[in-house]
């Protein structure tokens, strides 16, 4: 059997990631796998927290604790918050640890016996008020490609091009805010992605055919073809992170984008120290990872750079997953700066199957989707109560007024459900998630279609029960197969549907395959409920 890896990309400790950040890697990977789990494939999910980095550096200092007390903290929280939205990971690890240090080493190693790591001579920005060396993260400016406010000293966090910090305009520390910035010369090495250029455009090439997203590919083979690679700094003059193990740089570390990408190796290292290799040294793997677009340089360019040139065997990426932007213009989500609607405010409003329905509902797939409080009503009210919710309702009440009992739903056949779950598998397989959870819909629209147009109540007096008998056949097989489809989306939701069929194990798709028994003896109770207006008020807090 064909092994898989899953990964999103590592969630940053600085701060608690909000809707844009878990619908752009985390959740679309988690309902991935969960279908892969449905499908009993040998797959693991592999995650983790992002660790190092100048941010948390500073944070530490203004909290007087280090920077791996901040880090572990953060991690344990955030991990929490991914298990309370139902995430399933095979092991949510972390960045700074042994397993990903040794991992780091051994690639380093492997990368500079190559002949593809170089020592340069760069232009660094030091800030004269505080009399301190400036990573690129600690400046910011105005972008040179959209002249967006928001441009760090090595990527712009509104248009998400890669930068340096000369091209940044107007530059200012983050630490003081002062404008007194020199660049300065300073030694760093770098990975020299241009001498591997060639064969990082031929693994796109070949590799994007597997069914990468459109944006991954065209800025990818856009940014080869029009600029050409260029070597890629990998250490900086800083104290947190993994020291660099050369005695020339025993005051650099590796920046934090080149352990956080062979992360995904560490972290499987840390999650079990002898079957890691089953997956990552086997080129039949399949690595799928998903990120949002601002994660596509580093995943299709840098860590397939990283792996090419160490020449170690390595498992490569098989598909790369990456969505556009999840935007808002009334409710603010922003991590780095701390504000806004973020994962943990969020579960004060909704419990965790409503935004995880919603998020993927909403999923920037293939084109940026906005987020609005009328829209989160229309989703949660009209759908998932309106659609779903009532129709389980209303069959699981038909059924017990009628009197009949369903000791096991007749296998008549149904062209229009095997057509749905048809479509739905192959939209799974193909990775097209809002495709996966229309057909859920689709089903719930079949369902209250059904009952709509036979009217079962109207035959509940009639001694003749054989066609009230079938149509209520026909929708309990329904709401059942709805219970299955809907588990990677709304695992909860889907649990308590199959609870009406005895089924306690999270669901397979094998069963869609058989015909249910349905104990009606189960009192009946709400699968989703509406937003309230208080709830609705909570939200356009954050506005």
């Amino acid at each position: 059997m064909t092994k898989t890896i899953v990964t999103s990309a590592l969630p940053y400790v600085y701060g608690i990631p909000h809707l844009g950040n878990f619908v752009g890697s985390v959740l679309p990977a988690d309902v991935y796998y969960k279908y892969l789990r449905m499908k009993n494939e040998d797959a693991i999910f592999i995650c983790g927290s992002d660790q190092h980095g100048t941010p948390i550096e500073l944070r530490a200092i203004k909290e007087k604790i280090t920077p791996k007390e901040l880090a572990d903290k953060m991690h344990g929280i955030i991990k929490d918050i991914f298990n309370r939205y139902e995430c399933t990971f095979t092991y949510y690890g972390k960045t700074d640890t042994e397993e990903n240090r040794a991992t780091v080493y051994a690639i380093f190693e492997a990368l500079n016996k190559n002949g593809y790591i170089i020592e340069r001579e760069e232009i660094q920005a030091y800030c004269e008020e505080d009399k301190r060396f400036l990573v690129d993260r600690l400046i910011e400016g105005i972008c040179p490609y959209c002249n967006g406010l928001h441009a760090r000293g090595d990527q712009c966090d509104d248009c998400g091009k890669l930068l340096s910090p000369t091209q940044i305009i107007n530059p200012h520390c983050m630490i003081c805010g002062s404008e007194k910035i020199e660049f300065l010369k300073v030694k760093n090495l770098a990975i020299a992605l241009d001498k591997l250029q060639d064969k990082i455009k031929e693994f796109i090439t070949h590799s994007s055919i597997n069914g990468w997203s459109k944006n991954a590919i065209n800025k990818s083979l856009s940014l080869i073809n029009t600029e050409g690679l260029k070597p890629r700094d990998i250490t900086r003059n800083m104290k947190w992170g993994f020291q660099v193990p050369l005695i020339n740089y025993r005051d650099f570390v590796f920046y934090v984008w080149f352990d956080a990408v062979i992360g995904y190796i560490g972290i499987t290292k840390e999650w079990n120290k002898t079957k890691w290799s089953e997956y990552w040294a086997d080129n039949k793997t399949r690595l799928i990872q998903f990120m949002g677009k601002d994660n596509i340089e580093f995943h299709t360019l840098m860590f397939p750079g990283i792996l090419l040139g160490s020449d170690m065997d390595y498992t490569l990426p098989y598909i790369i997953k990456s969505s556009e932007n999840l935007t808002s213009k009334n409710i603010k989500f922003s991590k780095s700066r701390g504000i806004g609607l973020n994962l943990e405010s969020a579960l004060g409003i909704a419990e965790p199957d409503y935004w995880r329905f919603v998020l993927i509902y909403l999923y920037p797939e293939n084109s940026d989707s906005e987020f609005s409080v009328e829209m989160l009503k229309e989703i949660i009210n009209n759908i998932m109560n309106g659609k779903i919710g009532n129709l389980v309702n209303r069959v699981l009440t038909l059924a017990k007024k009628s009197g009949i009992v369903f000791n096991k739903i007749s296998d008549n056949g149904d062209e229009e459900v095997d057509k749905i779950i048809k479509d739905y598998k192959e939209s799974f397989e193909k990775i097209e998630l809002k495709s996966a959870l229309n057909g859920v819909i689709e089903m719930a629209n079949l369902g209250n279609t059904i009952i709509s147009n036979t009217e079962p109540w109207k035959l509940m007096n009639k001694e003749d029960t054989d066609k009230l008998s079938s149509i209520l056949n026909r929708v309990i097989k329904i709401i059942y197969d709805i219970g299955i489809m809907l588990w990677p989306f709304a695992p909860k939701a889907a649990m308590d549907i199959l609870f009406y069929f005895d089924i306690e194990e999270e669901p397979k798709l094998s069963l869609l395959e058989k015909f249910p028994i349905l104990n009606i003896e189960k009192e009946i109770k709400v699968i989703f409920n509406k937003i309230s207006k208080e709830k609705i008020y909570e939200i356009e807090k954050f506005g």
